[in-house]
């Protein structure tokens, strides 16, 4: 049985994602998941949202041992791979950059298509000015409520 182009026996297991998350769209991939894993005879494997974008991360790019800085709409960190496990050095003492990013946007009308950081990036490329906005480092912690507030 072949789907999307890959043929169900090339499939070694199901992957979902457990969270964190908002609960409705967790729960929904994870029946869906559960399904094909039953459907399919194959192992259901639970995967850390966080985890799973770093990971993908790494694949594209071939980075072998990166510090990576999660930014989501929920939570930013900053994140490495150490003794077997990912560390979490630093972290948003505040508000979230995606949220951040999220509300400047929606602040100036910035559309969301095909995502409010892309605009907002690509309208600072055409800048001819640069501003100072206030932002702090507490060792490896970081805070941007100031920038949103600026």
């Amino acid at each position: 049985m072949k789907q999307a182009g890959v043929a169900v026996e090339d499939v070694d297991c199901i992957c979902f994602t457990k969270g964190p998350g908002m609960g409705a769209p967790l729960q929904s991939v994870a029946v869906a998941a559960r399904m094909l894993s039953l459907l399919w005879d194959k192992e259901l494997v639970g995967v850390n949202h966080c985890v799973g974008h770093i990971e993908m991360g790494r694949e594209i790019t071939g980075a072998q041992n990166p510090v990576v800085l999660y930014v989501s709409g929920g939570n930013t960190q900053i994140i490495a791979y150490s003794a077997q496990r990912y560390r979490i050095f630093g972290e948003a003492l505040d508000i979230a950059i995606g949220n951040c990013l999220d509300r400047f946007a929606r602040t100036l009308r910035i559309s969301n298509d095909p995502a409010p950081g892309y605009n907002i990036e690509q309208l600072a490329k055409r800048g001819r000015h640069l501003l100072d906005l206030p932002y702090a480092v507490k060792g490896m912690d970081v805070s941007f409520s100031g920038i949103l507030a600026s």
